[in-house]
């Protein structure tokens, strides 16, 4: 019966050895770097932006309705689904046709394709446009030069 006791105490001695610094066993000083071999890698989607702000990019400024000669327009309005930078469009560019389009930011223009061409959206004045309805106005749209934009 007295082993059962002896382990049980050589065990608590172990155990009370082992409690302060690991390192003070073999004399060896404690070192806190990474092991080698070990990346650090700071994952920035991964952190926690609850209560940020989101960033307000400069084509944010464009959203609403955008208008041209004869009855053609430009509405431009946050993505549904909310995603910074991403738009909805929809666009009246010619007598015959009124569509949506996804436009995306891409620094102080918005890309969207139309018909198979990528085609930019950017800011520009009136006399850019060729229309001599929009000549003279300063906050425009520009889709082609002297072809196609819209002004507010």
């Amino acid at each position: 019966m007295r082993y059962p006791l002896l382990a049980a105490t050589m065990l608590a001695l172990v155990l009370t050895a082992c409690g302060g610094n690991p390192d003070s066993m073999n004399g060896a000083a404690a070192d806190n770097s990474a092991a080698p071999g070990v990346e650090s890698i700071e994952d920035n989607d991964s952190i926690n932006m609850a209560g940020a702000a989101p960033a307000v990019l400069p084509t944010d400024a464009w959203v609403g309705r955008w208008t041209g000669p004869e009855g053609l327009f430009l509405d431009i309005q946050p993505a549904p689904d909310g995603r910074p930078g991403q738009y909805a469009i929809i666009n009246r560019d010619n007598l015959d046709r009124e569509a949506n389009y996804s436009g995306i930011a891409d620094g102080e223009a918005i890309r969207f394709d139309r018909d198979g061409r990528q085609l930019t959206l950017r800011p520009g004045k009136g006399d850019e446009t060729g229309f001599k309805y929009l000549a003279g106005k300063t906050d425009c749209l520009i889709v082609e030069v002297a072809k196609e934009g819209y002004c507010r």
